[in-house]
C-alpha cells in the first residue's frame, strides 16, 4: 500500500462524513443561494472544522463564485478542494539542522505520546540517525518501563531515572549525554498534564529553561500531541498548551478510528500551527509527516481517484527503481571501460620499455687493468733531468745572493753621497773695553 493510499485508508471516516455529506448538500440544490451555504456551514461544523473555520471558509467560497460566475452547485466542490488547501498552506518539517536537536514531546494523558515517540524513533533509526531518549516522564506509573520497550523495538538509547524523580534532572543527564555520545537528536517525554494544572505546567517551564540553558544554540522542536477522536475540545487543548510552551508542531494521532479528521484544518486556521505528523495506524511505521495536498486531496477524492493515484505512485516507485537500475549499471560498465582503457595504457608502457626480441643484447667490454711499463732507458733519463734541474736552482740561487750583495753596497754608497757638508764655524769679535768704547780706538777704526 502506498502512503496516499494509507492516509485515504486512515481518513476515510473523515472522508465519507465531509465528502459525502457535502456532496449531499450540492445535490439537493439546483441554485446557489443563501440557503445552500447555510447547509454548507453546518455540514462542515458537524466536521469538527470549528464554526469560525467553517464561516471562512463560506466566505471564500461566495467570493470565488461571484468572480468567475458560477452557477451550477455541483461545480462548488472543486471550489471548496481549492479554498481547503488555501489555509492548508505550505508544510513545514521538523527542524533537524543543528545537532544534537531537541524535540520535546507533551501533551494531555492518554493522547498517544509514548507510541508516538516509540514511532519516530524507529523512523529516524531507518534514516540512520543516532537517537537518544530521555525518559523524563517520572509520575505515572510504569511510564518509564513502557518506554523502553519502545526504545528496545526502535534500537535507540535511552536515559532514565528512578520514579518519581526531578523531570529535569532526567532531562539535563540526557542532554549532557547526547552531546557526549554525539548523537543527532534527543527525544524527551514529558508527562502527561492536564492544562488546568498550573503546577504541571510550571514544570513545563523548568524543562523549557534547562534545555535553553544546555542546547540553546540547537534545533528545537516542542510537538504537542492531540487525540483527533477529541474533536474540538483538541483545538482547545493547544491553545491552552500553547500560553506555557512555544510549540512548533502538531502530532495528529488516531485519525483512523475517527470522522473528526477535519480539526487539522481548524488548528492551522485558527492558531497557525503547523500539523507535522498524523497517526493513521497501530504499526511502527504508520506515524506519516503530513503532506497538506495529500491531506486534502485524500478528503476530497473518491475510490476510483484513489486507485488511479495509488496506481501512478506505484508507477513512479517502479521508474525510479529502474533509474537507479540504469544509473548503477552506466557506472559498472564506465567503471570497467576505464579499466580496461588504463589495462590497455600499461600494457603499451610496458611493450615500449621493453628491449625487442629481435634485437642482440651487447655486452660490455671486460675490464683490463692499465699496466705502466717502466723501462730502464725512462729512469735513466729521469734522473739526469732531475740532475740538471737541481744545476740550474743552485746556479740561480746564486745569482740572486750576488744580485742582493751589490744591491746593498749601491744603497751604502747612495746613503754617503746624500749626507750633507758640515759649514764653517763664523769668526768671533772681540769684545770692545770700556774706553775703547768711549774714546774710540784706532782697531776700530780700521775695522770701519
Amino acid at each position: 500500500m502506498g502512503i496516499f493510499s494509507k492516509i485515504a485508508s486512515g481518513l476515510k471516516k473523515t472522508k465519507d462524513f465531509l465528502f459525502g455529506g457535502i456532496m449531499r448538500v450540492l445535490n439537493s440544490f439546483t441554485v446557489i443561494d443563501d440557503e445552500l451555504f447555510d447547509e454548507l456551514e453546518e455540514q462542515m461544523i458537524m466536521s469538527d472544522i470549528g464554526v469560525e473555520t467553517s464561516e471562512e471558509i463560506c466566505e471564500r467560497l461566495r467570493k470565488k463564485i461571484k468572480e468567475r460566475g458560477i452557477t451550477d452547485p455541483k461545480e462548488i466542490m472543486g471550489l471548496i478542494h481549492e479554498v481547503i488547501a488555501e489555509i492548508m498552506g505550505d508544510d513545514t518539517g521538523l527542524d533537524l539542522s543543528v545537532s544534537p536537536a531537541v524535540i520535546m514531546v507533551i501533551g494531555v494523558n492518554g493522547a498517544g505520546k509514548t507510541t508516538t515517540i516509540g514511532k519516530l524513533c524507529h523512523q529516524f533509526k531507518q534514516e540512520g540517525k543516532k537517537v537518544l531518549v530521555a525518559a523524563a516522564d517520572t509520575f505515572r506509573a510504569a511510564a518509564i518501563d513502557q518506554l523502553e520497550v519502545w526504545t528496545q523495538r526502535a534500537g535507540v538509547d535511552i536515559v532514565k531515572h528512578a520514579e518519581g524523580s526531578d523531570p529535569g534532572a532526567v532531562v539535563y543527564d540526557a542532554l549532557e549525554a547526547a552531546k557526549a555520545r554525539g548523537c543527532d537528536v534527543v527525544v524527551i517525554d514529558t508527562a502527561g498534564r492536564l492544562h488546568n494544572k498550573k503546577n504541571l505546567m510550571e514544570e513545563l517551564k523548568k524543562i523549557n529553561r534547562i534545555i535553553d540553558n544546555k542546547a540553546g544554540e540547537c534545533s528545537r522542536e516542542v510537538l504537542l500531541v492531540l487525540d483527533a477522536t477529541t474533536g474540538q475540545n483538541a483545538v482547545n487543548q493547544a491553545k491552552l498548551f500553547s500560553e506555557t510552551a512555544p510549540i512548533t508542531g502538531i502530532v495528529l494521532t488516531k485519525l483512523d478510528g475517527t470522522a473528526k479528521g477535519g480539526i487539522v484544518i481548524s488548528i492551522k486556521n485558527e492558531l497557525g500551527i503547523p500539523v507535522k505528523l498524523i497517526g493513521v495506524g497501530e504499526k511502527i511505521d504508520d506515524l506519516q509527516p503530513f503532506d497538506s495536498n495529500m491531506f486534502v486531496d485524500a478528503l476530497f477524492t473518491n475510490s476510483e481517484q484513489t486507485e488511479e493515484a495509488d496506481d501512478e505512485e506505484e508507477q513512479t516507485e517502479t521508474d525510479e527503481a529502474a533509474y537507479e537500475d540504469e544509473n548503477e549499471e552506466y557506472a559498472e560498465e564506465t567503471e570497467e571501460a576505464a579499466f580496461d582503457d588504463e589495462a590497455a595504457y600499461d600494457e603499451e608502457e610496458s611493450s615500449e620499455e621493453a628491449p625487442e626480441e629481435n634485437e642482440p643484447e651487447t655486452e660490455p667490454e671486460p675490464y683490463t687493468p692499465y699496466i705502466n711499463e717502466y723501462t730502464e732507458a725512462e729512469q735513466a733519463e729521469d734522473t739526469a733531468y732531475e740532475a740538471e734541474e737541481s744545476d740550474m736552482t743552485e746556479e740561480i740561487s746564486d745569482e740572486e745572493e750576488a744580485s742582493e750583495e751589490t744591491e746593498g753596497e749601491e744603497t751604502a754608497e747612495e746613503e754617503t753621497e746624500a749626507e750633507p757638508e758640515e759649514a764653517p764655524e763664523p769668526e768671533k769679535k772681540k769684545k770692545k773695553g770700556f774706553f775703547s768704547r768711549l774714546f774710540g780706538r784706532k782697531d776700530d777704526e780700521d775695522d770701519n
